[in-house]
This record gives C-alpha cells, sequence and structure tokens, in this order.
C-alpha cells in the first residue's frame, strides 16, 4: 500500500512562496492592489461599525517581502489613504473634522512600522543565513556550505556522469607565520589567501575555508586538463603570496592535492579524505608540491602523469 508523503504539502507551499517571491516588482504590486482593492470594497460594504484596517496590513507586508521597503512604505501610504477615504464615504461621524485625518496617520504609522520591523527582520534572517553558509574570518563558503555543495555535485554526476574535481590546500608552516608575526597578521595572511583562491578559481567553482589553515576548492565540470590548469594557477598565487607575506618564515607555501572523480565518489566525506590523504602525500614529499590523480571507481585513483606528484612553486 503506498505511504503519504507527509512533507509533501509543506514542500508544495514552499514551492509556491518561492515562486510568488520570484514575481516581477509589476506582478507584486498588481496583486497587492488587486487585494486593497477587495479590502477596500469590503470595508465599504460593511460600513464604518466593523474596522477592516488590520487586514490592509496583508498587501502591505507582501509588497515589503518582496519588493522592499520603499514600495512597501508606498503601499503603507496607499492603504492608510484607501481606508481614510472608505471611512468618510461610509458616512461616519466625528466630533471634529482632524480626528479621522488623526486616525488615518496613526493607521499610516502603524503600517509603515509594520513594514519597517518586517524588513528589519528579513535582513536579519538574510544575515543568519549568509552566516550559516560562509566563514566569518575570510568571508569564503564554511565546510557545511561546501560539503552540501559537494554532495549536490556528487548527486548530479550520479545522474548526468560529468567530471568534477575538489582540490584540497594546506598553508605549509602556517603555524610558524602566527608564532613569528602574531595572530592577527595570520588571520589578514587567511583572509588575503582566501582572495586569492577566489580569484584564481572559476565563477562557477566553490572555494571553502574547511577550518585552520586548510581550504578546499569544488569545481564542477571539470575533466584532467582544465584541473590541472586550475590547480596549478591557484596554487602558484598562493605560494606567491605565503612567500611575500611572510618571507620571514622558511618554508611559508601551500600544498595541495586534486582529485579528478570520473566516478562518483561514496560521499562528499570520503570525497575530501581522498584529496586530503593526497595533500598529505604530498607534504611527505617535501611540500610545495601539488598532486593531481584521477579517480574512476570507488576505492582506485590513477594518477594522471607518470608520477603523482607535481612541483609547481
Amino acid at each position: 500500500m503506498a505511504t503519504m508523503n507527509r512533507d509533501a504539502p509543506r514542500n508544495r507551499a514552499g514551492s509556491l512562496l518561492e515562486a510568488v517571491a520570484r514575481l516581477p516588482v509589476w506582478a507584486t504590486l498588481l496583486i497587492a492592489a488587486s487585494v486593497m482593492a477587495a479590502l477596500a470594497g469590503i470595508d465599504l460594504v460593511t460600513g464604518d461599525e466593523i474596522s477592516f484596517s488590520i487586514f490592509y496590513l496583508a498587501p502591505i507586508l507582501y509588497v515589503t517581502w518582496c519588493a522592499g521597503f520603499r514600495w512597501g512604505a508606498a503601499a503603507a501610504v496607499v492603504a492608510a489613504a484607501t481606508w481614510g477615504v472608505i471611512d468618510f464615504a461610509s458616512g461616519a461621524r466625528y466630533s471634529s473634522s482632524f480626528i479621522p485625518v488623526w486616525n488615518s496617520v496613526v493607521r499610516l504609522g502603524f503600517f509603515l512600522t509594520s513594514a519597517y520591523i518586517l524588513r528589519a527582520l528579513q535582513h536579519a534572517n538574510e544575515r543568519m543565513e549568509a552566516l550559516a553558509h560562509t566563514d566569518s574570518l575570510t568571508g569564503v563558503a564554511n565546510a557545511r556550505s561546501f560539503y552540501a555543495a559537494l554532495e549536490r555535485e556528487i548527486e548530479r554526476q550520479r545522474r548526468y556522469g560529468s567530471a568534477f574535481t575538489v582540490t584540497y590546500i594546506d598553508l605549509d608552516n602556517f603555524k610558524a607565520v602566527n608564532d613569528t608575526c602574531g595572530h592577527s597578521t595570520g588571520d589578514e595572511l587567511l583572509r588575503a589567501v582566501s582572495a586569492e583562491v577566489s580569484r584564481s578559481s572559476r565563477a562557477a567553482d566553490t572555494v571553502a575555508r574547511l577550518g585552520g589553515d586548510e581550504f578546499a576548492v569544488l569545481m564542477p565540470e571539470t575533466g584532467q586538463d582544465v584541473a590541472m590548469a586550475t590547480a596549478a594557477r591557484i596554487h602558484s598565487g598562493v605560494v606567491r603570496l605565503m612567500q611575500a607575506s611572510a618571507h620571514d618564515v622558511p618554508g611559508a607555501g601551500a600544498t595541495a592535492g586534486v582529485v579528478v572523480f570520473e566516478s562518483p565518489p561514496e560521499s562528499g566525506d570520503a570525497a575530501v579524505n581522498v584529496a586530503d590523504g593526497l595533500m598529505y602525500n604530498g607534504k611527505a614529499l617535501g611540500r610545495g608540491v601539488v598532486q593531481l590523480v584521477v579517480w574512476r571507481q570507488p576505492g582506485r585513483t590513477e594518477p594522471l602523469r607518470p608520477t603523482d606528484a607535481t612541483p609547481l612553486s
């Protein structure tokens, strides 16, 4: 007997909300105007005994969320003015002509405050999302974000068969840099290395700091030749930067392990472990080198060249 997927309604609702949020501004304003017109009609029919002002928040907050605070503020002004006109048209009587004006201004303030709070919450949510996927020191992707992208790439390879590459980079003698130059200098160097790796990578690549002085680059749909050229460019740029910034530290540089996956690894952890092990093998060979191998079936790697250690320093 088929089982019901309890997450299906939630997924459909999330997809609908995402689709609505991606609408162009004119479509968002058109929807909000239609809702506001319907509310105005109901408000007019029900008369002045029943207040509908709070329901005007719905189109205001919708416009604010999808189009920004400026459009939300404009919607708030229109809503407050509409309420004022409806209040007057419904025949409400006040002891002073100033009272309906005051009421409209108060409602406008309420609408604007609500829109502002929503936009502030939206910005806070966006910052939290960025922090959840970004390394706080360097600004590149963090380990969580990298592994998520890697798992997606592995799944894509299982479906379509295109090769991808993982490059694992470890800075040589970085501890000596911290000890000699101080941790603040070391942090500045990590930021500079991140910027250099990002500059030397392609726009489609994911650059991440996995922790400490270890970086990784995910190169989607990348075969042997492009992987070698990109890894060489990244490595040479990082080595130049390390030697220029830490010239007082002997052996400052970088060692990298590059794995071209022509067959899917078991998992993201397995893929990183292969590249990490390859990098440590390069450390054992004397550091400052790039090791590149091709993964053609699970559990087996093949060197791209007769020797899988390629000095690039």
